[in-house]
This record gives structure tokens, C-alpha cells and sequence, in this order.
């Protein structure tokens, strides 16, 4: 395949589905012998379209990549489920139709990673397509939440999916948090399941933990969420996103393997669990860690008195060190992390999880040009570690004043 067209192809699709890669200038000679995709290093993905090829692009990201084996899904899943895409879509590539196909290029992607044979895929597929249209639709003047459930092993249909859905009640039949109408990957409906007394899986968002964990056991959990994201679960993970109209794939521990601070694992876990809950419920947030080093007079250099819990001297100060009452971070339930999280400020604590304080103005340097959250994430960095969250659902993290982040999500 042409080399500049699969660059381009990649730039549209790759590069923005998966989390802080870029493509490297020029390509690698490659052989016939050569498989299509393979890593070049801890940080790098090489792949071409074709077996014949003669050449490589290379991905790559400052973060590793992950390496895992069996049915869970990492980054070189979704370049090899890319390069089966652009070779099955070679020739309406080259057609005067090429413009629809590349503008529908991310989902098939999506769904190649996620299935093992061409009727799942296109039952994923009309699943996806479907919650898209809900996404610009109401019922009776209001947002259409959904889910949608796949089940593996034989299982009788009721009825197509796509003819249930041409029935007017199909988008109220799940409400997208703890129930979901449920599928073979034939694409028929088998039936409707209600979720009770779910756990909360480390890696999906606190609110949808229900149908994080149903989505188990080979079963895969499609979710469309009042703002109109879809959200895609499997293994008891959120795996990929849908927001403002781009997708993105999701690798988890190794992006907690990437803050290195503070040192305790538990801590770094909290953490990466609050950003998730955040991104999710836009509402943002700023974390801070300050490290070992740094911790003596720490709050001279990046806060006001008020703002400190340890003495708590505002009513702010005062109110948030009662609800938090000696515990820390890790500590707290989800739900109240999340909150404080979203308080107007920065939530900073030590490396050992200590809050010190929440909703904390961070004097960052005069002249900044950047915003709020971001300049104080990159501030709190250079005492250890700073994290910006987005309300547009973002994940950016930054360590010892760098101006490039270490890691980044959606």
C-alpha cells in the first residue's frame, strides 16, 4: 500500500485513538518476513498494511505500551485490528466513495479489536451505529441513556436487533447505569437484565460499576450516557470512549505504573480512580503530590493559609478536614474523592495520601498564558506530581516541572 496514504490514514485514526502516540517522521525497511505489526521497543509500534509492504510507520509515545497476552486488549491489538481494516478496505480506499469510508474508518477499528470473526463485529457494529443515532435523539424531550449487552454461547433470538429498534420503545428499555437489553453475537435480542448490588471494578468509572461488572466472562457492555458518549466495556474495563465525536482506547495500569509518585501503589491507584471518575462525570479536577523532598513549607510555595487542612483555619478548611476525618485519600469512598476533586482548586496531599488540602488556589507564575487547571497541574508538578483533568473528559500528568506530560488519557 502507498505509503503517504496509509500515514494519513493512521493520522486520522491511530494517532488520535490511542493516547499521546504520534507517528514518527519517515518508515522502516521491512520484508516480507515481517509481520504486519510488532513493537520496536517499549514505546514504539511498527506497522504496514500489507505482507509485501517494503517499509513500516512507526508509533510511538513517551509512555510504554502495554504487553499482555490472552483476551485482554493493548495498544498493538488495535494497531493490528487497524491494519486488517485498511487491507479489507484497500480498493474503496482508492474509490471515488473513499471520503464516506475513512469518515466510518474508527468505529470498524473498535469493533475488529473487540470481536473474533466478522458476525460479531458486524453485530457490534449495528450496536454502535444504533447508539449513535440515540445520541442525537430524545424521548419525550429528553437525552436517550442505553445499554447494551452481549452474551456468549448459544443463545435463542427473539427478534433482530435491527428490527427491535425499529420499534419507537427500544430506547427506554435500559436506563445505561444498572440495567441493559441484552444480545447473542448473531446480532438477535435474548433478553433484558437488571443489575443489583454491583462491585466497583478499579478500572471503569464509580457510577457505571454494575455494568463494568457484568461485562466479564467473554460478555461485552456497550453504554450510551446522557451526553451522548458511548462507552464500551469488557473484562470488567472501560476499554474505549466515544466523546465529542473521536474514539479512544483505554490501558489502564500501565499509565499508574507511569506516575512513579508518590511510591505507594494504593495512593497511585486513588488517584488514577478520582481522574477516571472525574473524566467521566466533567467535572474536572487538579491533583497534586507533594514528594518526601518537598514537603517541608510546602504550603508557602503553592497555597494560601486558608486553603491548608493541617491547621484548618477557613470554614472551607475546616468543613472538608471533618468530612474527610483523618483519612486518607486512599481511604475515602469514591464518591467523596470524586467530590472534593471537583471543588473549584486543587486537591493536594502528600505521598502517603495525607489530603492536605482541597480546592487550593495554586500561585503559579505570573504571565502564564495557559489555563487555570493546566498551569496548576504543571506548578504542583515540580513538587512531585501534578494532574489535570479536562472537562472534556482529559487526563494530562505532569512530574518535576516538565512542560510535556508524562501520560495522557482520551
Amino acid at each position: 500500500m502507498d505509503k503517504d496514504k496509509l500515514r494519513a490514514l493512521a493520522s486520522d485514526t491511530l494517532e488520535p485513538l490511542i493516547s499521546g502516540a504520534w507517528l514518527a517522521p519517515g518508515e522502516r525497511p521491512s520484508t516480507a518476513r515481517t509481520s504486519k505489526a510488532a513493537f520496536a521497543g517499549p514505546c514504539a509500534i511498527e506497522f504496514k498494511a500489507e505482507r509485501e509492504d517494503t517499509y513500516r510507520l512507526v508509533l510511538k509515545r513517551s509512555q510504554p505500551f502495554e504487553r499482555k497476552s490472552g483476551q485482554a486488549l493493548s495498544e498493538i491489538h488495535v494497531v493490528r485490528a487497524f491494519v486488517d481494516v485498511v487491507k479489507g478496505m484497500k480498493h474503496g480506499l482508492d474509490s471515488w466513495y473513499s471520503a464516506d469510508l475513512r469518515a466510518t474508518f474508527p468505529r470498524r477499528v473498535v469493533a475488529r479489536a473487540l470481536c473474533r470473526d466478522k458476525t460479531q463485529e458486524e453485530a457490534v457494529l449495528a450496536a454502535i451505529d444504533q447508539m449513535s443515532l440515540w445520541a442525537g435523539q430524545q424521548y419525550e424531550g429528553k437525552p436517550i441513556p442505553a445499554a447494551i449487552g452481549f452474551v456468549p454461547g448459544d443463545h435463542a433470538g427473539l427478534t433482530s436487533f435491527h428490527d427491535f429498534c425499529c420499534e419507537k420503545f427500544s430506547a427506554v428499555v435500559s436506563n445505561g447505569f444498572d440495567t441493559l437489553l441484552t444480545c447473542n453475537y448473531d446480532g438477535q435480542v435474548i433478553g433484558h437484565e437488571t443489575l443489583d448490588n454491583p462491585e466497583h471494578p478499579e478500572f471503569a468509572p464509580y457510577r457505571l460499576g454494575a455494568i463494568a461488572s457484568w461485562a466479564c466472562d467473554g460478555r461485552l457492555a456497550l453504554v450510551l450516557n446522557r451526553v451522548g458518549e458511548i462507552l464500551v466495556f469488557r473484562n470488567k474495563q472501560l476499554v474505549f470512549a466515544r466523546r465529542a465525536g473521536h474514539w479512544h482506547f483505554l490501558t489502564h495500569e500501565p499509565l499508574i505504573t507511569q506516575m512513579r509518585r508518590p511510591q505507594d501503589e494504593d495512593v497511585r491507584q486513588a488517584i488514577y480512580e478520582t481522574c477516571l471518575d472525574s473524566s467521566l462525570a466533567r467535572t474536572g479536577a487538579c491533583i497534586g503530590v507533594v514528594d518526601s523532598a518537598h514537603s517541608y513549607r510546602w504550603d508557602r510555595m503553592l497555597c494560601t493559609p486558608g486553603d491548608t487542612l493541617h491547621p484548618a483555619q477557613s470554614t472551607k478548611a475546616r468543613v472538608i478536614s471533618a468530612m474527610i476525618s483523618n483519612q486518607k485519600f486512599q481511604g475515602l469512598d469514591r464518591r467523596l474523592r470524586q467530590e472534593l476533586a471537583a471543588i473549584d482548586g486543587a486537591t493536594i496531599m502528600d505521598h502517603l495520601g495525607t489530603v492536605l488540602a482541597a480546592g487550593a488556589i495554586v500561585q503559579v507564575q505570573t504571565g502564564s498564558s495557559e489555563g487555570g487547571r493546566l498551569a496548576a497541574a504543571k506548578e504542583l508538578s515540580k513538587r512531585g506530581l501534578g494532574i489535570k483533568v479536562s472537562q472534556d473528559g482529559r487526563i494530562s500528568g505532569f512530574r518535576d516541572g516538565a512542560n510535556d506530560p508524562v501520560f495522557s488519557v482520551m
